[in-house]
């Protein structure tokens, strides 16, 4: 969808990975200082996907606006 080189898409395999990760360290003996930081991935994952579906979902309104105005 966009040209933008800097843009990273995430992906639902992405979020799964560091849903995994997180429960994976949350379960396990690791301390509160390393389980904040999967947590915090995931939630920024999470996070940038939204914004890439509305995005989308922009994009789309957009064309179809421009459609019915021509």
């Amino acid at each position: 969808m966009d040209t933008d080189p800097w843009r990273v898409e995430i992906t639902d395999a992405d979020i799964r990975a560091a849903k995994r990760a997180w429960i994976a360290a949350r379960d396990s003996d690791a301390t509160d200082a390393e389980v904040d930081p999967r947590y915090e991935d995931l939630r920024r994952l999470v996070s940038g996907q939204a914004q890439q579906i509305a995005d989308v979902v922009r994009a789309r309104v957009a064309a179809r606006r421009r459609a019915q105005a021509d």
